[in-house]
This record gives structure tokens, sequence and C-alpha cells, in this order.
């Protein structure tokens, strides 16, 4: 049976707006029970533990996950999540380790680019991290990926154009944002705490 990945995308993210992270939980049990050999039960899974700050737990159910992808983008993207998890750690090298694997098997992972040019940036690699940006331009197709780059540019004006935008399309933004790595830095500024809470 084929995973309508679609589906579940929406499912998740539908969870993730009324912040039922062990909605989320549940689901991702019932992908792994439908699909045992598939990696993206237990990448949602890693998901919901992030949210829930369970960043160990999280790390643990991407190995899991990096065992059980068949291609190289299923692997780049569970490496790129990898680099997202230490970037919440603050695991600047293990972040760049990772990133760094999931671009050579996919350059044109957004996630991975972002998490990159995250960990370049909190290392003081900030020109190399803006030159990944700049050159992959090309790549970010939606409001909320713009938002994650001019935050991690600091372009805040910029940053709050596109999250107000990213909000109105997909509601489960405003709790995703208060999440990513890429908007540490502005948790406490009054003007992004207004349009996220």
């Amino acid at each position: 049976m084929l995973i309508d990945q679609k589906a579940i995308k929406g499912e998740m993210n539908q969870l993730i707006e009324v912040i039922d992270f062990n909605g989320m939980i549940e689901k991702a049990g019932s992908i792994i029970d439908e699909h045992p050999s598939s990696y993206l039960g237990r990448w949602w899974m890693s998901r919901a533990l992030i949210f829930m700050g369970r960043t160990d737990e999280a790390l643990d159910w991407l190995m899991m996950a990096m065992r059980r992808a068949d291609s190289d983008g299923e692997e780049s993207r569970i490496a790129s999540s990898m680099a997202n998890v230490y970037n919440v750690r603050k695991q600047w090298e293990d972040s760049l380790n990772y990133s760094a694997i999931s671009l050579e098997l996919d350059p044109r992972n957004v996630v991975g680019v972002i998490a990159r040019s995250i960990a370049l940036s909190a290392t003081g690699k900030r020109n190399e991290a803006s030159r990944l940006l700049d050159s992959n331009k090309r790549l970010y197709v939606d409001d909320y990926q713009r938002a994650c780059v001019a935050a991690v540019k600091r372009d805040k004006p910029s940053m709050l154009k596109y999250l107000r935008n990213a909000m109105e399309e997909s509601p489960h933004s405003k709790v995703t944002v208060r999440y990513d790595p890429d908007f540490a830095p502005y948790r406490r500024d009054p003007e992004f705490r207004e349009i996220t809470t």
C-alpha cells in the first residue's frame, strides 16, 4: 500500500495548528504500524518530540528513520531534520555535519540550506551563511521559507512580512514558528511576539 504523504502532512499540520503533539505521536505510531518499513512515521514521531522539547528522543527516532530511508531524498530530509535538532540544542558542529550530509545527498533541500546557514551564522561565519542563502534563492517557494531566510539574515522587516503571509496561508505556521531555530533570536521581540501569539 502506498503512503499518501500529502494527506498525512495535512493531518499532521492540523494537529500542529491545535498544538496536539500527543495526537501527532498517536498518528505517527499508526503510520509506523501500517508502514513498518517506511521512514515516514518515525520522521513525524521525531517532529512531535521536537515540539515537546524531547530532543534526545527525537534524535533517536531520526536515527531509526535513517535506517529505513530508501532514497537519497529521504536520507537528505532526515539529515536536515537532524541538523535542525542540533540547531535547537545549539550544537553547531553537529548541525554543520548533518547539514553537509543533507546537501551532499540533495543540494536542493531547502531545510538543509537554512539549517546550515543557522549553524554557520552561530559559529561566526555570517558571510558564508549569507552567500549560501543568496545562492539558493530559487529554492524558496513559500513565504514561510522566505521568512526563515530573512530571520537568519537578520532582515526583521522582511521576516515579519513573510511570516504574516505564511500564517494566513498555513495557520499551523503560527505554532511552528515558536519552535523553529531560525526564529530563536526574535522570540522576545515585541513585534514578533505580537504576530505569533
